[in-house]
């Protein structure tokens, strides 16, 4: 009975730290969503979403649309990049089918990250750990209050569609992938393959980072199914790794890929690697800071009691470590071959997502490697355990308090992506930015008028304003606006 009554108060303390963690990244993000009434299409949404908005205009047919979306990617692979699915969803841009829709990229946007999140978490807690607490909930949520809070660039990451898809989105279908494949791996099930076979040509054919990404986690699948001798997984998840492949070669392949890389000069592959695992060290030694430490103080009694209740017997720490580093460093590679930098923002927001599931993972691998070899050298007098579990509610209760006294005294609170939000939403610069767009919008959307010249926008809040038109009307996104709406040329007044 007494037993009993212990696991029904740990069910219950788990389900309260599961449901207000949950509670606080929902207050978090209220003023993002909040946000996306302000939020409108800017730059390349209207490069790629113009075929397809004429069609929608013209005859209101969704097939019409998609056949348009279609051209527009066969247009692009030959002349521009080869990234075929995530070209058709560029295509695809809500303000296809009407400027109000694209208030919704912040919800999808946040929503796809947070699914691929949870899925990825519950999966490695009650798959691989055969956890039965919502301790994947709660850290879950943690996380993703840290992609929201610290994320890179957050306007190119949850507020333009173009950015966003191309990568935030990719990165949550990746997290299903990988938690697929886990599932797999561990149950054998017909679903999880017709769900790779068709993520992994949809993931083939998206940004090249997400795939190196897949690439590297396939290999190290099979590795461990080849090594466990599960030959019947092994089998079909080679055949899969050749799909991914074969639709990433396409992709690559791409005539518009040499025409796009000829304008950008890269560094050659054994430079790139090189590169790459010192960008990683300098990742590392940037976002491992006190906002790191304090989630993972908070997930530490969560990840003891994971340990505690596995099976798993963390073996050759120093080589899981190193190659976990390995796999994160590889997402820069892209980005040096190609482009001779580490990127734009919108690249560096996906690594420091995965950064954070993979720096994690990590510190809960160590731990369970010090918690094996601990219970191996502590003697087992019920009395030298309660000194010891004393000291360490002590150390830890301390470590907490300190860390969250320095985090309230830190000024860079204030920079955070919630409290950004709140600045843009009550302080008025959102309210006047959308009246601004929607003033600009009716001469867009009147027939009379041509050649359309505006004055620059008063003010330019955070989050949801991008990038503006010039004075020069041949100017790439002054020349897409204007297709976007019909019209002969589009100037920006300079300021004065």
């Amino acid at each position: 009975m007494k037993i009993l009554d212990i696991s029904k108060k740990i069910r219950e303390r788990d389900k309260l730290a599961a449901a207000l963690l949950t509670v606080f990244f929902v207050l978090q993000i209220i003023p993002i969503l909040y946000l996306g009434r302000f939020n409108h299409p800017t730059s390349d949404d209207f490069k790629y979403g113009a075929y397809s908005h004429t069609a929608w205009q013209e005859t209101g047919s969704l097939a019409a649309v998609m056949k348009a979306a279609a051209k527009g990617v066969a247009e692009d692979y030959r002349t521009w990049q080869g990234s075929y699915s995530a070209l058709f969803l560029m295509r695809l841009e809500p303000t296809v089918f009407g400027e109000e829709y694209y208030s919704l990229v912040p919800w999808i946007m946040l929503g796809m990250l947070t699914a691929g999140t949870l899925y990825f978490v519950r999966t490695l807690c009650k798959v691989v750990l055969r956890s039965d607490t919502l301790h994947y909930i709660s850290i879950s949520m943690l996380i993703l209050s840290l992609c929201v809070q610290f994320s890179p660039v957050a306007s190119e990451q949850f507020f333009w569609y173009n950015s966003s898809v191309y990568y935030n989105a990719f990165h949550a279908l990746f997290l299903f992938y990988v938690g697929w494949l886990i599932r797999f791996g561990y149950e054998g099930k017909k679903r999880y393959i017709i769900c790779m076979a068709l993520g992994g040509l949809w993931l083939g054919g998206g940004n090249y980072v997400t795939a190196l990404l897949l690439v590297v986690t396939q290999a190290t699948a099979l590795g461990i199914l080849w090594y466990a001798k599960r030959k019947r997984e092994f089998g079909i998840a080679l055949l899969l790794w050749v799909e991914f492949l074969a639709c990433f070669a396409f992709s690559a392949a791409a005539p518009g890929n040499a025409v796009r890389g000829a304008e950008i000069a890269g560094y050659g592959a054994i430079s790139s690697i090189v590169r790459s695992l010192l960008q990683g060290v300098r990742y590392y030694m940037a976002w491992i800071d006190k906002w790191w430490l304090m989630a993972a103080l908070l997930m530490m009694p969560m990840m003891f009691m994971l340990i505690r209740k596995t099976s798993f017997s963390f073996h050759f720490p120093v080589l899981v470590l190193l190659y976990l580093y390995g796999v994160f460093s590889a997402m820069s590679c892209p980005t040096f071959y190609s482009l001779g930098s580490t990127g734009p923002g919108r690249i560096i927001n996906i690594i420091y997502d995965s950064f954070l599931l993979i720096s994690y993972v990590q510190l809960f691998y160590l731990l369970g490697y010090i918690c094996r070899k601990w219970e191996e050298a502590i003697p087992e007098e019920e009395r030298q355990k309660e000194r010891l579990k004393n000291l360490f509610r002590m150390l830890y209760n301390g470590a907490v308090i300190t860390l969250c006294s320095i985090l309230l005294l830190s000024g860079n609170i204030l920079d955070v992506t919630t409290v950004t939000a709140c600045k843009v939403w009550f302080g008025g610069k959102g309210k006047q930015y959308d009246l601004e767009y929607r003033q600009r919008l009716a001469v867009m959307e009147d027939d009379t008028i041509t050649d359309v010249v505006f004055d620059p926008y008063t003010v330019e809040p955070a989050l949801v304003f991008i990038a503006d038109g010039t004075e020069d009307p041949e100017f790439v996104n002054n020349r897409e606006w204007a297709d976007f709406y019909g019209k002969n040329s589009l100037v920006i007044r300079a300021r004065e």
